[in-house]
């Protein structure tokens, strides 16, 4: 446990945490925004941001660009979006290449509803096990059924109680199969959101989504969601997909950080 502790300082250094992925081009290509990664990394590296979640691939091309920032590894990575199987998603690296790249935790996304549910909760299990020996912690990307067309972009909506119900599960799922911390999807409301960090029994990170939202939104959301108990957040495309990107992650950093309200920190479009 104390190989896990240690590795966990660097993105928890304030007791909350700011991480920014950009493993999506493993599902979508080069999309808008993370044509460099480079570029990137050192545009988050000039913010109070904590840490980048990447593909062990990418990691080894930016390493002189993390300066002190802490990285997440992406470890399953299987199907793309001109393939035919979104939930089919195994593992691509193991625990073992994540320790040597340097890596200071990993994550696996887990589809909690899916047809092929068995084999996403096993890969986790499994993971879980050699991430104890490894002493690297884990972040269980869980997923529920009813979130995961929203969290590819599609428009399809389902009640927020029956959302909440599954997101609620997913998280508490992933913490019984041996993930150190959970990276989930908001439920719409803090008050239902603070029940699924109430039930994880351990630290919950809010996933971002398509970039949607307006700079406004995004920034209440992510207040209410620090409101509701969450350790922090996770998020991609509402940062790099912004031409004023920096600016943006500098404010979702001092609503997470400094507690500060949104209202505090409001920027333009």
């Amino acid at each position: 446990m104390k190989g896990k502790q240690l590795r966990l300082r660097r993105l928890l250094s304030k007791g909350r945490t700011v991480i920014v992925p950009f493993d999506h081009p493993v599902y979508y290509g080069p999309l808008p925004g993370v044509e460099d990664p480079g570029k990137l990394v050192r545009d988050v590296a000039s913010t109070e941001a904590d840490g980048v979640l990447l593909t062990l691939a990418t990691l080894d091309r930016v390493a002189g660009d993390l300066g002190r920032l802490g990285t997440v590894a992406r470890l399953d990575g299987t199907h793309t979006r001109l393939g035919s199987h979104l939930v089919e998603i195994d593992r691509v690296s193991s625990v073992e290449y994540a320790v040597s790249s340097g890596a200071d935790a990993c994550v696996l996304n887990v589809y909690v509803g899916a047809d092929n549910e068995r084999e996403l909760l096993r890969k986790l299990g499994t993971t879980a096990e050699e991430c104890d020996r490894w002493g690297l912690p884990l972040i269980g990307e869980m997923i529920p059924i009813a979130a995961l067309a929203r969290h590819y972009g599609s428009l399809e909506k389902v009640s927020e109680d029956v959302l909440a119900e599954q997101i609620a599960l997913a998280a508490r799922v992933g913490a019984e199969l041996g993930a150190d911390l959970i990276k989930t999807n908001y439920t719409g409301s803090p008050g239902t959101f603070r029940r699924v960090v109430e039930g994880a029994t351990v630290p919950v990170l809010v996933a971002g989504g398509p970039c949607g939202d307006s700079i406004a939104d995004l920034l209440r959301t992510v207040e209410a969601c620090m409101a509701a108990g969450a350790v922090g957040i996770c998020m991609g495309r509402n940062v790099w997909q912004r031409a004023n990107r920096r600016e943006v992650l500098s404010a979702l950093c001092r609503i997470v950080h400094d507690k500060a309200r949104a209202e505090e920190v409001m920027i333009r479009e």
